[in-house]
C-alpha cells in the first residue's frame, strides 16, 4: 500500500507542516498513512483531520489537535480551522499528484530512451521483440506480455515474443482477426482496448485458459510503424487493474516504438540478404565471365575479334571457339531464352553440351541434334536457346554451318550483305528436330558478322530499335575504311551506344566478327 513518504520525502514534509502551522497559529501535523496512529493521538488526544490522497488511494492526512484551541472552544475558531486542515490536505494531495505524475513521466521518458537505446543498437529482430516484452512488464508492474504479430496475409496474429507465460498458455489455440473482437476492435481503432476481467469477458477467445494461467485484466495495444498495423502488444495483470492513462499512453509509445524497431530489423535483414545474394551473383557471374573466351584464337588467314557486353551480373548469351582436329575451328553465338540465374545455368549447361559433341561427332547436323536433346530431355519446354555453330576450316577456308533459330549471322562480300540462315527451328522445344547445314568458301576481304539480338533490338528513347540495317551500314562503313575486325566490332557497338544513348539495355549483346585476310 502506498505511503505518502513515497511521493513527498521527509524534509518537504517539514517545511510543509511548519508553514502551515504558522499560517493556522497552531500545531498542525502531516502525519504518513503507515504511522498511525499520530504521535499525540495515541495519548487520546482530539485531532480534526482530513485525508492526503494520492493515486487513488489515502497515503496520510494532515491533522490538529483541538487542545490549539482557545478555552472555552471558540466554534468560528474551530469551523475555521477544520476548514483550514481540509485545504491544507487538499494542497499536499496535490502535491502528491504532481510529483506521481512527473515520477511516471520521468519513468515514461527513462522506459523509451533505454527502448530506443536498446533498438538502435539491436538488430536481431528476436532479440528486439524479447526485450519489449520484458520491458512492458517491468515498467508496468504487470504480469506478463505477449507480442503477436500479423500474418503475411493478415488473417492471423502468430505469437513472435512473451515474458512469464507458460508454453500450456501459448498452445491454447490459434488467434484468428475475424473470430477475435477485442483484435478486430484494436485493428479498426488503431487504439489500445481494455478488459477487466479476461475471464468473464465475453470478446476473449480463451477465458477459461486465461483463468488457468491466472490472467484477469488486461492492456492491448497496436503496433504501427507509418500507418501499418504489425502486431499487437498485450499486458496482463494477476488482478483486477485499471490502467490509468499515463500507462495506457506508454504501452502505445512503447508499442509505436517496437513496430519501428520490428521494421528496421526485417529491413537491415533484407539488406544483409540482398547484400549475401550480390556478393553471390558476383562470384557467379565472374565464374561464367571465364567461360565466354576474353580474346579470340590465332589464327592464320583470319582476323577475328568479340565482344560480351552483358546488361546483368548474370547472362544467357555466350559465343565460343572450339579447337577441332586437322587445324579445324568450332565457332558458336547463343542466346538463351530469360534473364539471370536460370538463364546463366541453361547457358552453361548448352556450353557443355555442345562442346562435349563438337570434339567427338563429326557430322555438323548431328551436334546440333545432340544439343537439342540433352536440352529438351533436362529442361521444361520454356527453357529453349537460339544457337548459331559454324566450323572453320582453316586450310580450305570453309565455313560449313547450321543456324538453330538465331538471328541470321551476316555475310559481308563485295559490298553487299547475305544472310546466314539455314537450319531449323530454336533447340530446347522438340526433341526430333533437325538441323540441315550449309558451306561456304571465305574469299580473301570477306567477313562474316555473328551478334545476339542485345543488338538490333537496343531502343532509343523514342522505342525504335537499332535492327538490322544499322548494324551493316556501321559494319559497311567500317570495312569500307579497312578496319581491323577489333575496329570494326567496336564501331558497330559504338554506334548502337550513340544511337541508345542513356536508355537502359535489358538485353545481353554479344558480337563476333570473322574476317579473311
Amino acid at each position: 500500500m502506498p505511503a505518502l513518504t513515497d511521493y513527498l520525502d521527509a524534509e518537504a514534509l517539514d517545511e510543509l507542516q511548519s508553514a502551515f502551522s504558522g499560517v493556522a497559529r497552531a500545531p498542525l501535523r502531516i502525519c504518513d498513512g503507515a504511522d498511525r496512529p499520530c504521535a499525540d493521538d495515541a495519548q487520546g488526544t482530539e485531532l480534526l483531520r482530513a485525508p492526503i490522497r494520492a493515486g487513488g488511494q489515502a497515503v496520510g492526512y494532515v491533522a490538529v489537535e483541538t487542545a490549539a484551541l482557545a478555552q472555552p472552544p471558540d466554534t468560528a475558531r474551530r469551523e475555521w480551522l477544520g476548514e483550514f486542515v481540509r485545504m491544507a490536505a487538499d494542497v499536499v494531495s496535490r502535491l502528491c499528484e504532481r510529483e506521481k505524475r512527473l515520477r511516471d513521466l520521468a519513468r515514461d521518458l527513462a522506459t523509451r530512451r533505454r527502448l530506443t537505446s536498446k533498438f538502435t543498437g539491436e538488430r536481431d529482430l528476436q532479440v528486439v521483440l524479447d526485450t519489449v516484452a520484458r520491458t512492458v512488464v517491468e515498467t508496468l508492474d504487470a504480469k506478463a506480455c505477449s507480442i503477436r504479430l500479423l500474418s503475411k496475409d493478415g488473417r492471423e496474429l502468430l505469437i513472435q515474443a512473451v515474458h512469464n507465460l507458460s508454453e500450456e498458455y501459448l498452445n491454447k489455440g490459434p488467434i484468428l482477426v475475424d473470430q477475435s473482437a477485442i483484435d478486430r476492435e484494436v485493428l479498426r481503432t488503431r487504439k489500445a482496448v481494455y478488459i477487466a476481467d479476461e475471464g468473464t469477458d465475453p470478446r476473449v477467445l480463451y477465458p477459461a485458459e486465461a483463468r488457468r494461467e491466472g490472467i484477469v485484466s488486461a492492456l492491448c495495444a497496436p503496433m504501427i510503424y507509418k500507418g501499418t498495423v504489425e502486431g499487437i502488444i498485450r499486458v496482463y495483470t494477476g488482478a483486477r487493474r485499471e490502467f490509468d492513462w499515463l500507462e495506457t499512453s506508454l504501452l502505445e509509445a512503447i508499442a509505436s516504438e517496437a513496430a519501428a524497431a520490428i521494421v528496421n530489423a526485417r529491413l537491415y535483414a533484407e539488406g544483409l540478404r540482398s547484400a549475401s545474394m550480390r556478393r553471390a551473383l558476383a562470384m557467379a557471374g565472374e565464374v561464367q565471365r571465364r567461360m565466354i573466351p576474353a580474346q579470340p584464337p590465332e589464327i592464320p588467314g583470319f582476323d577475328i575479334a568479340c565482344a560480351y557486353v552483358p546488361t546483368y551480373e548474370l547472362s544467357g548469351d555466350f559465343y565460343d571457339f572450339i579447337h577441332l582436329p586437322e587445324d579445324n575451328w568450332g565457332v558458336a553465338m547463343c542466346d538463351v531464352s530469360g534473364k539471370g540465374v536460370r538463364a546463366s545455368l541453361l547457358m552453361a549447361s548448352i556450353r557443355a553440351s555442345l562442346r562435349g559433341h563438337a570434339v567427338n561427332v563429326f557430322e555438323m547436323s548431328e551436334v546440333l541434334n545432340k544439343v537439342n536433346r540433352d536440352l529438351c530431355a533436362d529442361t521444361l519446354t520454356s527453357d529453349f536457346a537460339t544457337l548459331f555453330y559454324g566450323v572453320l576450316d582453316t586450310t580450305a577456308r570453309r565455313l560449313t554451318y547450321t543456324n538453330a533459330g538465331h538471328v541470321p549471322p551476316i555475310l559481308f562480300r563485295d559490298g553487299r550483305t547475305r544472310y546466314l540462315e539455314s537450319g531449323g527451328m530454336v533447340i530446347g522445344i522438340d526433341p526430333d528436330r533437325q538441323y540441315p547445314w550449309e558451306s561456304f568458301i571465305l574469299n580473301p576481304g570477306d567477313m562474316v558478322l555473328l551478334y545476339t539480338d542485345g543488338l538490333s533490338d537496343a531502343l532509343d528513347f523514342n522505342d525504335e530499335a537499332f535492327g538490322r540495317d544499322r548494324i551493316e551500314k556501321a559494319a559497311l562503313e567500317a570495312i569500307n575504311m579497312d578496319y581491323s575486325a577489333e575496329a570494326i566490332v567496336r564501331h558497330v557497338l559504338w554506334t548502337m551506344q550513340r544511337f541508345a544513348g542513356l536508355q537502359r539495355r535489358f538485353d545481353d549483346t554479344s558480337l563476333v566478327a570473322i574476317r579473311a585476310t
